[in-house]
């Protein structure tokens, strides 16, 4: 415990880089999509109630002309919420695996599948 001869290593601490702020805003966003998508295919897809789906514009060729051609049923409807709940899943799995590893190349993977599943979709 007295000085350190040069032939002694000093132990560093190296920092972490800060990954995890940085996937932050892209977790959250995946996370609320998934809530989202969650959401809507249980309410039209599953618990199907008339005077809910009521409310939503199917058939309508003014939602349809405007690029909601998933809005032509109430089936397909909740069969695109469905498909985009799975798709996010490994989106949300890639942001937790790059949170926990803290690597760059994984950082970069995740936002550019959110990228390409909102791209897509």
């Amino acid at each position: 415990m007295g000085m350190v001869t040069p032939h002694e290593s000093v132990p560093t601490s190296i920092p972490q880089p800060p990954f995890p702020w940085l996937l932050l805003p892209g977790l959250a966003f995946t996370l609320l999509l998934l809530v989202g998508t969650l959401r809507e295919w249980v309410v039209i897809g599953l618990v199907a109630d008339p005077t809910t789906i009521a409310g939503y514009p199917f058939g309508s060729e003014e939602a349809m002309s405007d690029g909601g051609w998933y809005y032509q049923t109430a089936a397909l409807y909740a069969h695109h919420m469905l498909i985009g709940w799975i798709l996010l899943l490994p989106v949300c799995l890639s942001f937790a695996v790059a949170a926990l590893r803290r690597a760059r190349n994984l950082v970069l993977l995740a936002y550019a599948l959110l990228a390409a599943i909102l791209y897509f979709w």
